[in-house]
């Protein structure tokens, strides 16, 4: 049994041509997968970083969390941040400009807080700031310590606006990136999977 998982890598590529061998890397590895390495490559989010430099948010299929850890060895690619991807709500279509991943450490200490929190977050950006942001997609992930945080990719007009979209919400934020690019390596046929009914432990 398979699993989703987002990978967030940071800081891989100083320049553009680094990032596409980073990416050509990854390309290697699915069309020549090592014997054992049960991990599908299903798409990614490029990413400009603070600093500059480049990073990514990868998505990908594994029979489990090691596979990841030992493709990212194999990639030569560091995947520090790791998590199970519970959910994935997909609002909108993917837009190519001004969009930015909004990451939260913990939005709900369970699947129906989470509900309710997200449902609130969609009622402000729909109702109140239909101008300013636009929620495409979140992957709701288990947090450190129990809880739920989320991944979420936003169009925005500005970071600010999406800090002002998570202050109304009552939401927090803990990194909000550009991102400037999609890559598509598989589509996810399973765009909506209910959470589990158990409550995570806090």
């Amino acid at each position: 049994m398979t699993s989703t998982y987002l990978v967030r890598r940071r800081g891989i590529a100083a320049s553009a041509s680094e990032l596409e061998a980073a990416l050509t890397r990854l390309r290697s590895l699915e069309e020549q997968p090592p014997a054992g390495l049960d991990a599908r490559w299903l798409h990614s989010y490029a990413l400009r970083e603070a600093d500059g430099g480049f990073g990514l948010a990868c998505v990908f299929r594994a029979d489990r969390l090691e596979t990841l850890h030992r493709h990212a060895s194999l990639a030569g690619l560091p995947g520090e941040d790791i998590a199970t991807v519970q959910t994935t709500r997909v609002l909108r279509p993917f837009a190519p400009t001004r969009v930015y991943l909004v990451r939260r450490p913990v939005v709900g200490r369970d699947a129906a807080q989470l509900d309710v929190r997200l449902a609130i977050a969609r009622r402000i950006a729909d109702e109140d700031m239909p101008q300013q942001v636009s929620w495409l997609r979140s992957y709701a992930v288990h947090a450190d310590g129990g809880g739920i945080g989320t991944f979420c990719l936003f169009q925005a007009t500005e970071p600010a606006a999406l800090r002002e979209h998570a202050a109304r919400a009552g939401l927090p934020v803990d990194e909000i990136t550009p991102v400037f690019g999609r890559l598509v390596f598989r589509e996810d046929h399973d765009p909506l999977r209910p959470f589990p009914d158990q409550a995570v432990s806090a």
